[in-house]
């Protein structure tokens, strides 16, 4: 880890693990609490798949001195007519979008060697819309240690992105986020974690399950919202507020990974950012923008990071979450069928609200 990293910072990026940013690479200077490189060296232990056991039965012995049998003569019944066993439909969602049945919390500690628990955050994203699943673990104790597993149908993966599958990573060089994806039948598995070995056990105990439960690639519902233009989401908060203080961001901070590509791509993620020059001294402006056509918002994961209900005009319905991070807040905004975020540390709970409204009536 970085020591020179202040306490605010160590636990903003904790936070932003648990708030499942996964997809988020850091380029620029907004998020400087990021660290692109190995945790420390961990134990990884194998995960050996279930193994089908045969016996053989005993041959019963043969007399030295056969004793002979009387002749019987008998009709032979009629063999009965076999009942077919039902066979469980697959699930529409890969595994049932359940990530217990993914892998669950004991083998993913085994694998890092240390304990880990399922914390899929707050998420702007549902795989589900797709047919796909994601979820990630993070370590229990002081440590940064987080990896992840994602499975989607290969019908819903664009072809400009299947070319991704089966190359295999230098971890070395990118070890926070480091990831791998493959093709086991008709799903896509992607593992990512902050060492080779990691991903390799990873993939060895996802990889072959995943093959009976990809999921069914499905189209967005109908009143998704259309992939905004990043300009006009800047005009319309601009508009609202009235004061000509929102332009666009001037880092380069941007969301990336074989998930976001999938979902991106099928017109179920979108991203934007705008800096509000009105930001109080020493806060960051940006105001981070996440779009989830189609998808319905986590209420379990909101509830656990502190959502408070609020009024949001346009949505249906809209969750305030004060500490997201030591140094941000978040807005949750449902609309239709719909999902959007808002993070920033540069607005009030009332002007966050105002952007959720005016992001809203701008795609409406």
């Amino acid at each position: 880890m970085n020591d020179e990293l202040t306490p605010d910072e160590r636990a903003a990026m904790r936070a932003r693990i648990m708030g499942g940013a996964q997809d988020i690479a850091p380029a620029g200077a907004h998020r400087s609490a990021w660290i692109a490189g190995s945790i420390a060296a961990v134990l990884v232990v194998a995960i050996a798949g279930g193994v089908v056991a045969t016996s053989t039965l005993s041959t019963p012995q043969i007399a030295n001195t056969p004793t002979p049998s009387p002749t019987v003569t008998s009709t032979p019944s009629p063999s009965p007519t076999p009942t077919p066993t039902p066979t469980a439909p697959a699930p529409a969602i890969a595994f049932d979008s359940d990530c217990g049945a993914v892998i669950d919390d004991a083998a993913v500690s085994a694998v890092i060697g240390s304990p880990m628990v399922l914390s899929n955050g707050v998420s702007a994203q549902d795989a589900g819309v797709l047919g796909g699943v994601r979820c990630q673990w993070i370590a229990t104790g002081d440590g940064y240690e987080a990896v992840g597993v994602s499975v989607f149908p290969w019908d819903a993966v664009p072809e400009t992105v299947r070319s991704q599958a089966g190359i295999v990573p230098d971890c070395t060089i990118d070890g926070f986020s480091c990831q791998f994806v493959d093709r086991f039948g008709d799903a896509a598995v992607m593992v990512w974690g902050s060492s080779n070995a990691q991903l390799a056990a990873l993939m060895d105990a996802v990889g072959e399950r995943a093959a009976r439960s990809p999921g069914t690639a499905r189209s967005l519902p109908v009143g998704a919202w259309p992939v905004p233009d990043c300009a006009d989401i800047r005009d319309a908060i601009d508009e609202a507020r009235g004061r000509g203080d929102i332009v666009d961001h001037r880092g380069d901070y941007y969301p990336r990974g074989f998930d976001w590509e999938v979902l991106r791509e099928r017109g179920a993620a979108a991203y934007c950012a705008v800096d509000n020059l009105s930001a109080p001294d020493g806060t960051a402006t940006v105001v981070d923008m996440m779009f989830g056509p189609g998808s319905s918002p986590d209420l379990d994961a909101i509830s656990r990071h502190g959502g408070l209900r609020v009024e949001v005009s346009g949505a249906e319905a809209a969750w305030y979450l004060p500490d997201f991070t030591s140094t941000a807040s978040l807005l949750v905004v449902q609309s239709g069928p719909n999902t959007l975020t808002v993070g920033t540390q540069s607005m009030t709970e009332e002007e966050i609200r105002h952007v959720g409204a005016a992001v809203i009536a701008a795609l409406g």
